[in-house]
């Protein structure tokens, strides 16, 4: 037994070491290669079609998907004076309207059936239309969405609903005091521009189905749209399908009426809407820069610090952190394209504290404009620009979007490329300068929404005091 164990034990040990001197080493983690990161944002495909429509291409082969998007140069800065709304209900009906060839029941039992999406949409100054369909339903969808673009229906059974729709919006839009509060300090800074502009009662009523037919074929037409392609799909072939559903579309390039300027003034003020509420909706400001001045990244720095980062912006610290006056306090400046943007800042308080919070923010803008940042503030908002800027890139449509966007505006070449070295680079000095041409204390408008009765302090005090008053649409009936 002895013996046997022995042997036994012997040849265990053998095994042991005959499998250990075969078996491969396990890989650690020096042993990972990893490929080198890439920080060149990818780039599209430009073509153009036969007819002067421009085509950005994006292939990506991760699902079984196309998804197709326009801009097209159409919106409510060129829409008649007296027919505010005619974009925004254009776009709407539109899709909702059927085409041509199919009526609005049948091309939503098409979509529905093929699992199609199709939608349209037209905004102050850029229309849209999107189409999101699987690869093997690819011609039927692109048939669809073509048919969308060029040949609209208008159905009158779904233009009404359409109208309904926008003036039972119009009847509610107090409803928010602070989507209210934002509708006029918009108005205020862009008085006088169709920028400032808002559909009222009267101007949709006034609305029929054939202003929109004849404010499509004005506006769309293949030069006014740039396409975007991103999916699953060979380039050359997807060329050959777009020509093949919109290379017969000719239309004569739009002739677009001139905008009437934005009047640059700074002219400070307090605009108070005096309603019942438990708290006060305020918001603040004036115009700003655009996307092709020198100071926008400076800018962009300026905001994060100031009001844009969140629980890190002095704006939140001041008057959220330190005095609890607020939930929600933010500032940003949202720079334009074609005409100048504007700075805002905003927050909800309670009407005891309406001039306190006013107060503190003022504050904080005044200050940014005479003291220095500290390193601190300023490494961190550059960083966390930087670092949330390749989330616009992390997926194929959202690049797309960028690419079809600086397109569309003309935003210089390279912005892209250069966007996070021109960030990096801006110092303390930078964002006081910045913010002392930027921003103008004494000519913010000031919208408040809330009962006058119960503010702490009086209202004169950060300017001259004009009652606005919000339309009471309880009595409307009908299209009035």
């Amino acid at each position: 037994m002895n013996l046997r164990l022995s042997l036994s034990t012997t040849l265990l040990a053998a095994l042991i070491a005959s499998s250990c001197a075969t078996t491969p080493r396990q890989p650690t983690v020096e042993d990972l290669k990893f490929k080198p990161v890439s920080s060149k944002i990818p780039d599209t495909r430009q073509v153009t079609l036969s007819n002067g429509m421009r085509v950005h291409l994006l292939p990506d082969r991760e699902l079984p998907l196309v998804t197709v998007t326009a801009m097209i140069k159409v919106g409510g800065i060129w829409e008649p004076a007296d027919k505010i709304g005619l974009a925004a209900l254009t776009g709407a009906a539109m899709r909702s309207g059927g085409t041509r060839k199919l009526s609005p029941d049948e091309l939503d039992e098409a979509l529905e059936f093929s699992a199609i999406s199709v939608e349209t949409g037209i905004g102050g100054d850029m229309g849209s239309a999107s189409l999101s369909v699987l690869t093997k339903d690819l011609d039927r969808g692109l048939a669809y969405f073509a048919d969308v673009m060029m040949y609209p229906r208008f159905d009158q059974g779904r233009f009404d609903l359409a109208k309904a729709s926008m003036l039972d919006g119009i009847r509610r839009e107090n409803d928010d005091p602070t989507s209210a509060a934002d509708r006029e300090l918009g108005k205020l800074i862009y008085e006088g521009s169709p920028y400032g502009r808002v559909p009222t009662l009267e101007s949709v009523s006034s609305i029929t189905r054939d202003d929109c037919v004849s404010f499509h074929a004005r506006y769309f037409a293949p030069q006014s749209v740039i396409l975007g392609v991103t999916g699953d799909f060979e380039e050359e072939d997807m060329i050959a399908r777009l020509e093949s559903v919109f290379g017969g579309w000719r239309a004569s390039a739009p002739e677009y009426p001139e905008v009437a300027p934005v009047v640059e003034k700074y002219e400070g003020g307090i605009y108070v809407a005096d309603k019942d509420l438990p708290q006060s909706a305020v918001r603040m400001g004036h115009l700003t820069l655009t996307r092709f001045d020198s100071d926008y990244h400076a800018v962009r720095v300026m905001d994060s610090i100031l009001g844009g980062s969140g629980f890190a912006s002095r704006m939140v610290q001041k008057v959220r952190a330190e005095k609890g006056l607020a939930y929600s306090v933010w500032s940003y400046s949202m720079a334009g394209y074609w005409e100048k943007g504007q700075f805002m800042a905003g927050t909800e308080t309670k009407a005891s504290t309406t001039a306190e919070a006013i107060g503190l923010m003022i504050g904080e803008i005044e200050t940014i404009r005479e003291e220095l940042v500290t390193p601190e503030e300023l490494n961190q908002a550059k960083n966390s620009i930087v670092n949330s800027f390749v989330f616009i890139f992390d997926r194929p449509s959202r690049i797309l979007s960028q690419r079809m966007t600086l397109d569309y505006y003309g935003l210089y070449e390279g912005y892209l490329e250069t966007y996070r070295d021109r960030v990096m680079a801006v110092t303390a000095e930078d964002v006081r300068r910045a913010a002392r041409q930027r921003l103008r204390p004494d000519g913010l408008k000031i919208v408040v929404v809330g009962p006058v009765k119960d503010f702490d302090r009086p209202m004169e005090e950060f300017g001259p005091v004009h009652e606005l008053v919000l339309r009471d649409y309880s009595a409307a009936k009908g299209g009035k």
